[in-house]
């Protein structure tokens, strides 16, 4: 007889269960990686803010033209949304907080969620995530854009400045680039980790997480801190850096292995098939 089971021991006849080792990358390695790959990122997000720091004419003259094209299309300003929050003070103060107080923070808690528990799915997230971010810097040195908030004469409004809490006058994010608008790594991030969660995760909790693109998408145009199109470009990159991370290491869920139990057959002879005479007609 020939058993099938999720269980991860492998029993043949009546002999004690035998532990299967799984292969999986070790924690300390994991980590290193990982590190070392985020600090690559920052070096690299850093050179990038210095040679594009000098860049506001270009970056003014992209805004100008993307809020044309916009119009063009048919989107709708921006600064159609802001105006509903920003008669509660409260709710725009929120959304300024969510801005810059969940971008890294998420991300380091996905990372060591996906480290501690999901490991084998984390040479595909670290690839999805590294070409994610590399592309958009890419295109911050490309294409450097103004983001609505220092665009005043276009109606948009600097919450953070006039509501707070701002990040810059607080010192906690002067050494962002604050001429990246497109895409948006803030969307692009938080998808990511929304995709990842849910194709690695079992829980079923785990379509919760999809709120956090979505606000994350909302609040960063309530803040004026990038246009319709930094999403959409911010929301493919992270969809691409999945998808080709996926062809490198298509595991993506962590499952038990499918253990095969087999049973030795009974000590009983089967019976003999009686013999007949044949009959003459």
């Amino acid at each position: 007889m020939r058993a099938l089971s999720r269980r991860s021991d492998v029993i043949v006849g009546g002999s004690p269960p035998t532990r299967v080792a799984r292969s999986r990358p070790g924690l300390r390695r994991s980590l290193i990686v990982n590190v070392l790959a985020l600090g690559a990122l920052w070096v690299l997000y850093s050179a990038v803010r210095t040679v594009t720091a000098d860049s506001w004419a270009a970056a003014r003259t992209n805004a100008d033209r993307l809020i044309e094209f916009q119009d063009r299309v048919g989107l709708p300003s921006e600064a159609v949304l802001q105006g509903l929050f920003l008669p509660y003070e409260w709710l725009t103060r929120a959304a300024n907080t969510y801005y810059f107080a969940a971008h890294f923070p998420s991300m380091i808690l996905f990372l060591a969620w996906a480290l501690l528990l999901k490991r084998d799915a984390m040479p595909r997230i670290r690839v999805a995530l590294i070409g994610c971010t590399m592309a958009g810097l890419v295109i911050h040195l490309a294409f450097p854009l103004a983001p609505p908030r220092m665009l005043r004469m276009a109606g948009f409004v600097d919450t953070a400045r006039l509501f707070g809490p701002d990040p810059y006058a607080l010192g906690i994010a002067k050494a962002a680039n604050e001429l990246a608008a497109m895409p948006s790594l803030h969307v692009g991030w938080a998808l990511l980790i929304a995709v990842a969660v849910i194709k690695v995760g079992t829980s079923r909790w785990r379509w919760l997480v999809i709120a956090h693109p979505v606000l994350t998408a909302l609040v960063v145009v309530v803040t004026a801190n990038h246009y319709w199109l930094d999403i959409f470009a911010g929301a493919v990159l992270a969809w691409v850096g999945w998808w080709g991370a996926g062809r490198l290491h298509p595991t993506t869920r962590t499952a038990d292995p499918v253990v095969i139990e087999l049973t030795e057959p009974a000590d009983s002879e089967p019976a003999a098939v009686e013999a007949r005479e044949p009959v003459a007609v």
